[in-house]
């Protein structure tokens, strides 16, 4: 399961009895910015191959020896074989069958996906430097596929992306030995002869490229796409049209419409599109509950009403589809568009919206809030997705892919095996909406117009329930 004892203990989970499988080994983990791609052959792909596999990916490594001295090697390989199974759809039975060994033998890129970095650029012009050719092509000839790959992401984004000739520059692009330094200094190295290349997140973002490999111009610009990808900020998919499927990384004459909407989240669309100006807002304008497709944060207040909060709205669910009220009419000097929200300590509700936190005693802003989240929960990250209170008082909170568990009663109160993804709750999507343990004692998380009870038997998630079977009066 990859989890502590004590974190399974909090939600109530019991351990698993599993047989034992590989023999794993801890090594030496990958930097937490580093990406790669490379190639395995399916006949190539054994239990120590395997192994190697799942440390590039960061499913597995020395941390998971260090931080659970209560499984053996053989129970922590497993569970983080069934990790990856879990994410790319495969049979979750921790063994490295047929399936999974497709999977993993199939040219990937190696970007650690427990070390997330939500990073991107500070600044849209930036430029990059070619100081180094694989071999198999041309100068010309390989600066033609570089400029026509960084081209194809920002004709979509707003970044404007040069190449120099000389001085300095923001990415360095080259071909490297097997074992090589980045710019900083520090060893990089290809892990196989098959590698095809590396790159760095922002903001670094270099691309390295394997010199003892022999390129086709397909491959070449593929792999390239795939990498600026990286550099510019974005993770993986598990989406196996996009070119930032870590497998089987295809060729592409264009950037796929789901990765230039990624980008376009973070950097803005090219185009400029002019919004004219509306109207104010009258009570009869105002969207009702049943017309919205989603929602920033559902929670129960410390009377056990249940509110969803959207934009400047707050809906009082079990109303018939209600119009919305103004949040700050009811939680004076709270803004809208709120991260999370959650009733805890003293009954007291707590706001958060990006980096900061506003307190309620009785829908009454308490005295010095806001203040920064880091102040009253030392350890959460800014810009969280939803936050669930055991019930013994500890915050599991989430941003997107990742999760965090705090705990109130331990010092540090977040553990430094966390961040971690999450696909430790088999089933669980990523970029939830909001999640609640209602007055039911049920489990609840919700993203868009979906909900999903979180079994903590076996920590499963459920499927995916339309809101109107249970939440909403339409």
């Amino acid at each position: 399961m990859l989890m502590e004892h004590s974190l399974l203990r909090e939600l109530d989970i019991k351990e698993d009895s599993y047989p034992l499988c590989l023999d794993w080994n801890g090594g030496q983990r990958r930097k937490e910015n580093e990406s790669v791609v490379l190639a395995l052959k399916i006949s190539d792909m054994t239990e120590g191959s395997g192994k190697i596999v799942l440390k590039d990916l960061g499913y597995l490594s020395a941390d998971d020896v260090v931080n659970r001295l209560d499984q053996t090697t053989d129970e922590i390989g497993r569970n983080a074989l069934k990790r990856l199974q879990r994410r790319y759809n495969l049979t979750d039975n921790g063994l490295l069958d047929d399936d999974t060994r497709r999977l993993i033998a199939a040219p990937r890129c190696g970007v650690a996906e427990l070390n997330e970095i939500e990073e991107k650029w500070t600044k849209r012009s930036l430029t990059f430097k070619v100081s180094s050719y694989p071999k198999t092509f041309s100068q010309n000839e390989a600066r033609q596929l570089i400029t026509q790959a960084f081209d194809e992401w920002t004709k979509h984004v707003q970044l404007n992306i040069s190449e120099v000739k000389h001085g300095e520059a923001d990415i360095y692009v080259s071909d490297e030995q097997k074992i090589h330094q980045d710019r900083l200094g520090q060893e990089c190295r290809f892990t196989a002869n098959t590698t095809l290349a590396h790159a760095f997140f922002p903001e670094v973002g270099d691309i390295h490229y394997n010199r003892d490999r022999n390129y086709t111009a397909e491959e070449f610009f593929s792999t390239t796409i795939h990498e600026i990808g990286h550099t510019l900020g974005l993770d993986h998919t598990v989406s196996r049209t996009s070119i930032m499927f870590p497998f089987h990384i295809r060729y592409h004459s264009e950037i796929p419409l789901e990765d230039r909407r990624a980008l376009q989240a973070m950097y803005g669309a090219r185009r400029i599109i002019t919004i004219p100006t509306l109207p104010p807002q009258t009570e009869s304008s105002v969207a009702r509950l049943c017309s919205l497709n989603a929602f920033d944060t559902i929670l129960n207040d410390a009377r056990g009403r249940t509110y969803a909060l959207a934009g400047d709205y707050y809906y009082r669910l079990g109303e018939r589809n209600p119009r919305g009220r103004r949040i700050s009419s009811k939680w004076p000097k709270l803004p809208g568009s709120i991260d999370v929200a959650f009733t805890y300590r003293n009954n007291k509700t707590f706001f958060f919206k990006r980096s900061r936190v506003w307190v309620y005693a009785d829908n009454q802003l308490e005295a010095g809030y806001p203040k920064p989240i880091k102040d009253d929960f030392p350890g959460l990250p800014s810009n969280l997705s939803a936050v669930f209170v055991t019930k013994h008082g500890s915050l599991l909170a989430i941003r997107k892919k990742q999760y965090w568990f705090y705990s109130p009663r331990k010092r540090p109160q977040v553990g430094k095996e966390f961040p971690r993804l999450v696909y430790d709750f088999k089933d669980m999507p990523a970029n939830l909406d909001a999640a609640l343990r209602h007055t039911d004692g049920q489990s609840y998380f919700f993203k868009g117009r979906n909900f999903y009870v979180l079994n903590m038997k076996n920590y499963t998630m459920g499927p995916a329930t339309p809101m109107e079977q249970l939440w909403f009066s339409c």
